[in-house]
């Protein structure tokens, strides 16, 4: 395990090659993809997939894996106690340590090892992952304002650097956290997958009157499943909806079900599968619109990656890409504004073929314009050489 290299130790509860979990993974495979030729990555994981049991066929115990730009090793549910999951670490050098997110089983574990000072002294990154937004903390509410007084009684994300994707999420971290963490902030976005910056996509054909449309996410009721489905009612024209992703949550899905067969003739949705990573891109290239009204995102991998394929965008304004209507490439609407949906859904149906493809020219613009993958790989270069230098000191 020696590198020339520094060394990045990552804890994660799932990665590759798992399929049911989202932003985390996403954000850690592009970064490992980005800057795995400068940094040494290494990432531990479950050794099996959200909701499953039964460990990805052909791992042993104890081995590390190349995956990607990467070596992983898959823990097993023995390595994944609190002094096990410790012992593991501190057989790893590292210079680096970056947690998954702030309510991840794993970084919590890390952080109250390293408060029981059973964690070498490096640098922790931590990134919120849109934890602290006002649709996320919305969601099992009690629950986490609890949480939150309890962790900050224990102090036990004081002396933290924090890893935040926009100026909002820095905001929010100030604000639960106080003034004094300000200082400890890195605003950076994620990077996107390297595949935007080629931006291959398929040139769909468009007819007046119909309306191929996308929803790919966890079904879960952060994603806001449920909104999207009653706004296809009352649409003239002929619309197939396709829904992808993980079922995470299954009193929800039965709910969206409910609502689906109570659609009109005119609206065909239906569920399809879970989409492997690598295959996003192409699998939304197939669809004139991706549409997530979603309660909130820190970043949204999905909605670039739709852009990147030529596939506007109907989304909601808890994003941070909210000037899409302008640029052409599609909409970010107010959830209290549901009509707008419904409107921006009827513009859509009704598009011909020649403003249709001016959209797709537009998606692709404002990604090129937007999700600048050399900039983000220039602040992410320094931040993580920032931190492994302060480790070597």
């Amino acid at each position: 395990m020696t590198s020339h290299k520094k060394t990045i130790l990552i804890l994660l509860e799932y990665y590759l090659p798992g399929t049911k979990t989202g932003g985390p993974v996403r954000s850690v495979s592009n970064l490992v993809d980005w800057l795995g030729d400068e940094f040494d990555f290494r990432i531990l994981t479950y050794n099996h997939d959200k909701g499953e049991s039964e460990p990805y066929l052909g791992i042993e115990p104890g081995k590390w894996y190349t995956v990607g730009k990467a070596q992983v090793r898959y823990l097993s549910p023995e390595e994944t106690g609190l002094f096990n999951l410790g012992r593991v670490i501190r057989e790893i050098p590292y210079d680096l340590l970056q947690l998954e997110s702030m309510l991840a089983n794993t970084s919590i574990q890390a952080l109250v090892l390293r408060r029981l000072g059973l964690l070498k002294a490096v640098p922790i990154l931590l990134p919120p992952r849109g934890h602290l937004g006002q649709g996320a903390l919305g969601q099992k509410s009690t629950k986490k304002a609890v949480f939150l007084r309890i962790v900050k009684l224990l102090r036990l994300y004081q002396g933290l650097n924090w890893y935040a994707t926009s100026e909002g999420e820095r905001d929010e971290i100030i604000q639960h956290f106080g003034q004094g963490e300000a200082a400890s902030i890195y605003v950076i976005p994620n990077l996107p997958i390297r595949i935007i910056q080629v931006g291959e996509y398929v040139k769909l054909t468009k007819r007046p009157g119909y309306l191929r449309m996308v929803f790919l996410s966890r079904i879960s009721r952060k994603k806001n499943l449920h909104f999207a489905l009653e706004m296809l009612r009352g649409l003239e024209g002929e619309i197939e909806f396709d829904i992808y992703g993980n079922i995470e949550d299954a009193r929800y899905w039965g709910e969206c079900q409910k609502i689906i067969e109570g659609l009109p003739s005119n609206v065909n949705a239906q569920y399809c599968e879970v989409v492997p990573f690598d295959q996003i891109v192409k699998i939304m290239s197939q669809y004139h619109l991706f549409y997530l009204p979603t309660l909130h995102e820190n970043h949204g991998h999905v909605i670039l990656e739709a852009l990147s394929a030529g596939c506007p965008v109907l989304i909601s304004d808890q994003t941070p890409w909210k000037d899409l209507e302008t640029s052409g490439a599609g909409w970010a609407l107010s959830l209290n504004q549901p009509e707008s949906f419904t409107r921006a859904l009827q513009t859509m149906i009704g598009l011909d073929e020649a403003a249709f493809l001016k959209q797709v020219d537009d998606a692709r613009s404002y990604v090129r314009d937007n999700a600048v993958g050399l900039v983000g790989y220039e602040k992410h270069m320094r931040l993580l050489s920032t931190l492994t230098d302060d480790a070597a000191q």
